[in-house]
């Protein structure tokens, strides 16, 4: 046994003294070829603050501001706007916290008033992102809370409207909540109220040409599908971005070259005319009272359809914009029905 260990020391010292006598280490090699250079990435912010920056940011709070949703801290009646409304069923569209309920909810109303409401704002709208890539510059995605179909509050979401851009968004609220009159059977109906009628905003189903009393007449009514319902709201009252919200003209120029004023052909001519005739007409039947607001009382179907188109046009307030053929036939029809 020792001299097997005797003979593995001597061999591992004889390694051990050949390894100390290695020589010098030779030449260097040449360099191998490059590697191909990878693209640079783009800047993580970049895209972000083309909007996210003081400039944009300050611009578009002092164009909000003199909008109408901006200035719906105005006073009514000893309260805001937002404080008077403040109940479940004009919550969901008058109030900040209210609207972003019903959007997670889906339900018209909200829970109950909310113990310090405040404005309509930046974030009532505006949400998260849904992609962070903008490549596509014909849909960049605005973070905007919904862009989805809207269920008509009217029927009870019977009915879906969808402009197929961001248009949907204003949809949730610049629609009727009132729908127009069905026979019960009897054909009469009660108005109980004097302030019957769709409820301030029919915008949405003007621009697609539905939902009003649509009674006979010399007048046809035109097919839903026009230009201005493909534009819907956006392209003329957020052109460029513009956050006060007034309809552009420059927007209209796109098709009505040589436009000077949004009364392009006499639309809104003829339309202010017809409605003051219209509305002298249900006055002199003392459907309307002094103020012009409907009053309270059982009539045929066909009059109380037609105190509706009356409301339902002056409350659109585009007089005649946002659907010229379908607006100038619920006029006159319902001028001759009368």
């Amino acid at each position: 046994m020792k001299n097997i260990i005797k003979i593995l020391s001597i061999a591992f010292l004889a390694c051990a003294f050949l390894m100390s006598c290695e020589g010098p280490a030779g030449p260097l090699g040449a360099d191998g070829a490059d590697g191909i250079s990878g693209v640079d990435g783009v800047d993580g912010n970049a895209v972000c603050l083309e909007c996210h920056n003081e400039t944009t940011r300050d611009l578009v709070a002092e164009q909000y501001e003199e909008s109408t949703h901006g200035t719906s801290n105005l006073m009514y009646t000893g309260q805001t706007v937002y404080e008077y409304t403040n109940s479940e069923e004009c919550g969901k569209c008058h109030s900040n916290e209210g609207f972003k309920e019903t959007q997670h909810t889906g339900l018209d109303t909200i829970f109950a008033p909310y113990g310090i409401p405040t404005r309509i704002q930046c974030e009532t709208c505006h949400d998260f992102h849904e992609t962070l890539d903008f490549s596509d510059s014909t849909n960049v995605d605005y973070a905007l809370r919904t862009r989805t179909s809207v269920a008509l509050l009217m029927d009870d979401g019977a009915t879906f409207l969808d402009f197929g851009n961001n248009s949907n968004l204003c949809t949730n609220c610049h629609q009727p909540r009132t729908a127009a009159p069905v026979d019960p059977g009897s054909g009469f109906v009660e108005i109980t109220s004097k302030y019957y009628g769709p409820h301030h905003g029919p915008q949405s189903t003007i621009l697609a040409g539905i939902k009003a009393y649509e009674i006979s007449g010399s007048t046809s009514y035109p097919s839903s599908d026009h230009a201005h319902k493909a534009g819907a709201c956006n392209e003329c009252h957020m052109n460029e971005q513009n956050h006060t919200m007034e309809a552009d003209l420059d927007a209209c120029k796109v098709c009505h070259e040589g436009a000077t004023d949004f009364d392009v052909e006499d639309v809104q001519t003829d339309v202010a005319s017809k409605l003051a005739e219209l509305k002298t007409a249900l006055t002199n039947a003392s459907l309307l009272d002094g103020d012009g607001y409907p009053v309270p009382g059982t009539y045929g179907i066909d009059t109380v359809g037609i105190i509706y188109n009356y409301k339902t046009v002056q409350e659109d307030r585009s007089m005649g914009v946002h659907n010229p053929p379908y607006i100038l036939a619920l006029l006159q029809n319902s001028i001759e029905a009368l």
